[in-house]
């Protein structure tokens, strides 16, 4: 099986070259799998898949394997786009097989073969379609070609980083759950080709607070005026939660020293990259009228965590910090608006009322905590706009009956997908050790699987009962492990718990009154429960449970249908089992397992067509698959 990430990264870290050209082609792998199964531009329909391509008898270093197929789509009368796949069962007709993409050029000195990077490629298949067609579908395909360049550039850093980590050069001793932090960010959003790109950083900055990395860096700190001043449910001093004594003492001196009292103003922490980039421009005006006023640098000691803007002190595992940082990553702007930290308490509170009620969850679902946050707000200015977003701060409290237990290990999901340069999985296969012992028996791997699966698919059936759907791909849900065992599920990071008023009210609960932006789409508030079903099939399987069956099928050389049997058969014992209404029950058989399709994520049409920044908003759209658990008939 090719896999383009896996391989004998054991260059230095001097040696760029080598690690650009890994980097070049693990992006490339992503984007064409994503091409394919978002048939952009109509790729499958207007190509030809066949086993024999005109040009190849001048090709011959391009030969077929058994299974495989060329594709071909020609561009114009003299050129075309040649790459090679294998069919799919599941989720997509076609994947790429191997590289190189090749551009065949026939001219008057014959025919000529180009292999594409992942910008070659894209302006190629842009050249394709007519100009018109690419007005309405590509208005941001210079953007997204400059963001593909940033991918290129940060995947062959965070090589850098993964080289370091398995080292162990890099000599900074984190706790079990920020090392498992550290490890998970190595992947970051699966089959995505951009999800490395942080459009606004450069090389240091990316060096310096990546998530890959694990730099320790320090916070700087501002007083905002209290009549300026947001605030959750839950009151309380930052400063107190997450600086050490003596760190404390002097943020309360540098107080003093500008005459400020706490009774005025509110203390609140910056990420660095933004007080120096961001804030003296954006909030020019407040920091000279006295509303904001920086008062120290560098205080405090933290650590990324698996996501690029939440932080955690080194020194605590308990409280992490989510801040605003005003770049792109995921295509989104890494703001966090107030209206998020609203809808994050109101999904938190939903959540609780599920545990509360369903007997099943005591002790099984744990959540973190989000009700702790505060941010800047003018009384004169537009809440909805970008600005007000950076400028603000979450505090994310997990549970002390967790984290404080030695006997207790948290692992996001997403660090199953995680494969190191050899080839390997971390930590699937230290998990393998402690149910099963030193085995890879298929029988094992397929039985650690569904252990996984069970209590995801259970929690999101329940769930869906109560017409509520928690998002729950990989880096929001965290195993709880004990005794080498799964013993329940967390959630963080709660503003998006998506909900169906009909049957949130059929259950007695009240509408969150969630808070959203007028004339954008509103994704939380869902008109059908087919529509808030359809994120546990895109998020919680296709995103997270896919991404770990991917790399499972290709390490351990598994039939992936086996791995499809587990889920399905894992929904089927829930759906037998699990105490649902009938109207729940018809609606989950249906769309689960007898419609012949379901919905799935699309990662680069919205990107291509996205204007403006989308304020915090990670472009998304919907397409169809073939229905999965149904493929598995065929």
């Amino acid at each position: 099986m090719y896999i383009p990430w896996v391989g004998n990264i054991t260059a230095t870290v001097s040696d760029q070259e080598t690690l650009r050209k890994k980097a070049s082609e693990m992006v490339l792998y992503d984007l064409v799998n994503a091409l394919l199964h978002e048939n952009l531009l109509g790729i499958i329909d207007r190509g030809i898949v066949t086993t024999s391509c005109c040009d190849t008898d001048l090709l011959p270093q391009w030969e077929l394997e058994d299974g495989e197929f060329y594709f071909r789509l020609d561009v114009d009368t003299d050129r075309s786009l040649l790459f090679r796949v294998r069919p799919q069962r599941f989720i997509q007709p076609y994947r790429l097989s191997r590289l190189p993409v090749l551009l065949i050029s026939r001219g008057t000195e014959g025919v000529n073969a180009e292999s594409l990077d992942p910008v070659g490629l894209m302006r190629i298949l842009a050249d394709s379609v007519l100009d018109e067609d690419r007005a309405v579908l590509m208005p941001n395909l210079d953007g997204f070609l400059t963001e593909l360049e940033d991918a290129v550039e940060h995947t062959a850093l965070s090589m850098e980083a993964a080289q370091s980590f398995y080292s162990e050069r890099d000599g900074f001793p984190p706790s079990p759950f920020l090392r498992m932090e550290r490890l998970s960010s190595l992947r970051d959003r699966p089959f995505h080709p951009t999800s490395r790109a942080k459009k606004g950083w450069d090389r240091n900055a990316y060096r310096t607070y990546s998530p890959e990395f694990g730099h320790s860096f320090g916070l700087d700190w501002v007083a905002l005026r209290r009549d300026y001043l947001i605030q959750g449910e839950k009151a309380g001093a930052i400063q107190d939660l997450l600086l050490q004594d003596d760190e404390r003492q002097q943020l309360e001196e540098a107080m003093v020293q500008e005459g400020l009292h706490r009774r005025d103003y509110a203390v609140l922490p910056v990420h660095p990259w933004q007080m120096k980039h961001v804030l003296p421009e954006l909030f020019q005006q407040e920091m000279e009228s006295g509303i904001c006023i920086p008062l120290m640098r560098g205080l405090g000691r933290f650590v990324a965590t698996s996501s690029v803007r939440t932080l955690s002190p080194v020194h605590n595992d308990r409280y992490h910090i989510k801040l605003p940082i005003g770049i792109f990553s995921l295509a989104a702007l890494r703001i966090v608006p107030p209206r998020y930290l609203t809808n994050g308490v109101k999904g938190q509170r939903l959540l609780e009322q599920l545990i509360e009620r369903e007997p099943m969850l005591h002790k099984r679902l744990h959540l973190c905590r989000e009700e702790m946050w505060f941010g800047f707000h003018d009384p004169q200015g537009d809440p909805f706009e970008d600005k007000p977003g950076h400028l603000a701060c979450l505090i994310r409290e997990y549970p002390d009956h967790l984290v404080g237990d030695s006997e207790v290990q948290l692992i996001a999901m997403s660090s199953l997908a995680v494969t190191d340069p050899n080839g390997q999985l971390p930590v699937f296969a230290g998990l393998l050790r402690s149910r099963y012992g030193q085995t890879d028996e298929t029988e094992h791997v397929l039985g650690l699987f569904r252990e996984i699966c069970e209590p995801l698919i259970r929690t999101a059936l329940i769930a869906f009962r109560y017409g509520m759907m928690p998002e729950i791909h990989g880096q929001n849900v965290l195993l709880v492990i004990k005794g080498g065992r799964i013993d329940g599920l967390m959630l963080r990071d709660h503003d998006t718990v998506r909900v169906h008023l009909p049957w949130l009210k059929r259950e007695g609960l009240a509408d969150p009154g969630y808070i959203v932006k007028p004339g954008t789409p509103n994704s939380l508030i869902l008109e059908s429960p087919e529509a808030l079903l359809s994120y546990f099939q895109t998020l919680g399987i296709q995103v997270n449970l896919y991404a770990i069956i991917d790399v499972l099928s290709r390490v351990y050389a598994i039939d992936e249908a086996l791995f499809w049997r587990v889920i399905r058969d894992a929904i089927q014992t829930c759906l037998a089992t699990l105490d649902l209404p009938e109207t729940v029950r018809d609606v989950a058989v249906k769309q689960l397992l007898t419609h012949p399709t379901w919905p799935t994520r699309l990662l680069i049409a919205p990107l291509l067509k996205r204007t403006g920044t989308g304020g915090g908003g990670m472009p998304a759209g919907t397409g169809e698959t073939h229905n999965p658990l149904r493929s598995l008939e065929r």
